[in-house]
């Protein structure tokens, strides 16, 4: 493997125009149905609330409870009318913010999807905070007589994220960006391979950090539940949790002939592919965190980065000006391994 690069682009071929990899150009977008069925999946919670206000006007008292003690029992009540309408304007906003990501054709496609799947949750939520207090004091006819939430917790957090799961499902996978031109400049890593050889190269990340964060948080919900006694005031929390947590706790990061690959979770999903095809080039590159607003899986204009802590990372030029950076331990090989493939895929004499 030879040592590591300090960021240089690729060769050229002759006749290729590089004004391309400089522009940051929007990905393909999928077709405008798609987008209104995205839409129309951020909706949903706001006409569920809409038809059930409307379908149980004379089943609910007014004012309805709003807010539970420790004890169980209610003790903050809104009137109806009040309720409905802050409800309403909240799920309104999340469908309004859906609509102005479909509409935002010069924003990267996983911005856009991250912000309607964003406010689809905001709709759900509020849907959901509806759903929970409505389905309490139904039929009662003294609001402070509504009993406790239990298996209700469990349905505002479904409501809340289902309309999310739609956008995913409405917008499937993202389109494929332009090819990438070119070969990675000869300075950059490389392995050494022979004629034919295949290879793949896999990292599995535990980050510390994550785990600590997940354990504390586990921790002080379960203990605020049995606070309150209430086992159900924290089944939610803590569903929600360990779902969110166990998300970065297991990380795999996969290098092969495809390109590369980010493994989430002990299940493998959810996954991002960084197709070869779209690859300019790989570097090694000093991930930090403060570059990208924090840890995690990360987006900015023309960049997505997987930021698990300050330190080694490889980072990907791809085309259209974007890059991908990822965290790992080695680095070198990644990007090497990259280079390499590159090299062979588009007629370079080494490494094949």
């Amino acid at each position: 493997m030879n040592s590591t690069s300090t960021g240089r682009g690729p060769d050229r071929d002759r006749g290729t125009s590089d004004a391309r990899a400089g522009v940051d150009r929007p990905a393909a977008d999928p077709t405008p149905l798609r987008w209104v069925a995205a839409v129309a999946a951020a909706a949903l919670p706001l006409l569920v609330m809409i038809g059930t206000t409307l379908a149980w006007r004379e089943r609910l008292p007014d004012p309805i409870p709003t807010h539970w003690g420790a004890d169980g029992r209610v003790d903050g009540v809104t009137s109806r009318a009040a309720v409905v309408a802050t409800l309403c304007v909240a799920a309104a906003v999340g469908v309004l913010v859906a609509g102005v990501a479909a509409t935002r054709r010069r924003w990267s496609w996983h911005a856009r999807r991250a912000v309607a799947a964003t406010g689809a949750v905001v709709a759900g939520f509020a849907t959901g905070a509806w759903l929970m207090s409505a389905l309490l004091a139904l039929d009662a006819t003294d609001a402070y007589q509504a009993p406790a939430p239990t298996w209700h917790l469990a349905l505002m957090l479904a409501v809340a994220t289902l309309p999310a799961v739609g956008v995913f499902l409405a917008l499937g996978a993202a389109p494929a960006g332009s090819p990438a031109a070119g070969r990675p400049a000869a300075d950059l890593p490389r392995i050494d391979l022979a004629a034919g050889q295949r290879a793949a190269w896999s990292e599995v990340m535990v980050p510390n950090g994550m785990v600590v964060v997940l354990a504390v948080s586990l921790l002080a919900t379960a203990l605020l539940g049995a606070l309150a006694r209430s086992a159900w005031a924290a089944a939610p929390t803590v569903a929600v949790l360990l779902v969110v947590g166990l998300e970065f706790t297991v990380l795999r990061l996969t290098v092969d002939r495809r390109g590369l690959r980010v493994r989430f979770g002990p299940w493998g999903w959810p996954r991002v592919t960084v197709p070869l095809e779209e690859i300019e080039y790989a570097e090694v590159a000093e991930v930090r965190p403060a570059e990208w607003g924090g840890w995690g899986y990360r987006m900015r204009p023309g960049g997505r980065a997987l930021v698990l802590r300050r330190g080694p990372g490889v980072r990907l030029v791809l085309s259209g000006g974007r890059e991908f950076m990822a965290t790992t331990r080695d680095p070198h090989t990644a990007a090497g391994l990259l280079n390499t493939l590159l090299g062979r895929a588009r007629g370079s004499g080494r490494a094949t």
